[in-house]
């Protein structure tokens, strides 16, 4: 199940209540998780945000390090004080032994433990899995890099992430601000784009589970997008004019039912329809069109590469060229909205 989060900073006594505002607003919002990190020379911050996460039932879980749990007077044996304290979870950042993460994780308190995705000896995963008692006590959640030219490929990062997802673990990662020039993020190429074009790509990897917004101060329009992108990929459409009411159809509702092809992607629901053909020409990478003649069902294919013309498919736009991208990252059965956006 899809999750988004936005990250915090407990640790800010000159920000603690634009903090509480944001944490608020994503409550209110339907966000499911906080990440942050946290001070031990500052616990009012952390009683704050715990308490807005548990007003909202939202996943809280903090940052720590074995200098970090020595501040709190704890140790992977007695994590007593972070349930006290509310917190939800503890991601182990660096520093701690595979024997110091089986203990946390066998904890008795509840409290579940993120391994570092970006950093975790893999030729040792299973042999942590097989030392924990309850699996779902474990989540994995990677590193954020704000400096630019430091994150991870994509490649990367589904490579890591495919090795917890298949084996049970949820993992999150860390999506950018396109407003700030360097911003937190875990994976390199998405600096710069749209918040729901980021997370789109991240939920469509079908290796990340869990999306957190990097900027701890995102405007409404940010979440908004991440809100939007939880629930589908949307595809902005330009739309040639002629186009029929009944062809517009296409763009009413979400589509669930998604097939990647070799030379096309396939959307389609289960609608009765009229569509008649019209505009039968040349596809080409980006062409949207729609099958015509299919009473009982809308199915609408979108072209990577050129193709002949079809007397089946008519051509009714095409996708903007700010979205092509996104045809390289759909995947089968990912949620699909279509966005008419008119020619001028």
């Amino acid at each position: 199940m899809r999750s988004i989060g936005i990250l915090s900073q407990a640790w800010r006594k000159d920000k603690i209540n634009e903090l509480k505002e944001i944490a608020e607003k994503a409550g209110k919002m339907k966000f499911n998780e906080i990440w942050s990190g946290i001070d031990p020379n500052y616990i009012d911050g952390i009683k704050e945000i715990a308490s807005i996460a548990e007003k909202y039932d939202m996943y809280f879980f903090v940052d720590i390090n074995p200098e970090i749990m020595r501040g709190f007077g704890a140790s992977p044996s007695n994590l007593k004080v972070f349930k006290e304290l509310k917190i939800k979870g503890l991601r182990a950042d660096y520093g701690f032994t595979i024997d110091d993460l089986i203990k946390m994780a066998n904890n008795n308190l509840d409290l579940v433990i993120e391994l570092n995705a970006s950093i975790f000896p893999l030729d040792k995963l299973d042999y942590l899995i097989s030392k924990v008692s309850n699996i779902e006590r474990l989540k994995a959640s990677h590193d954020f890099y704000p400096i630019r030219y430091t994150a991870l490929s994509l490649e990367s990062t589904i490579r890591k992430s495919k090795e917890f997802k298949e084996r049970g673990i949820p993992v999150a990662a860390f999506i950018p601000s396109p407003r700030q020039v360097e911003s937190r993020t875990t994976v390199e190429m998405l600096r710069g784009k749209e918040i729901w074009k980021s997370a789109s790509i991240l939920f469509n990897t079908g290796a990340i589970d869990r999306v957190i917004l990097g900027e701890p101060f995102p405007n409404d329009e940010e979440l908004a997008e991440l809100i939007e992108a939880k629930e589908y990929m949307k595809i902005r459409v330009l739309v040639y004019p002629g186009i029929t009411d009944e062809e517009k159809k296409i763009f009413e509702e979400v589509y669930y039912d998604v097939r990647i092809k070799e030379y096309s992607i396939a959307l389609a629901r289960f609608v009765k329809n009229e569509i008649k053909s019209r505009n039968i020409t040349r596809r080409f990478r980006g062409a949207v069109t729609v099958m015509n003649n299919r009473p009982d069902i809308i199915e609408v294919w979108i072209f990577k590469r050129e193709v002949e013309a079809d007397k089946r498919f008519n051509v009714i736009g095409e996708v903007l060229p700010e979205d092509m991208e996104l045809l390289d990252y759909l995947s089968d059965m990912s949620p699909v909205k279509l966005v008419p956006i008119e020619m001028k």
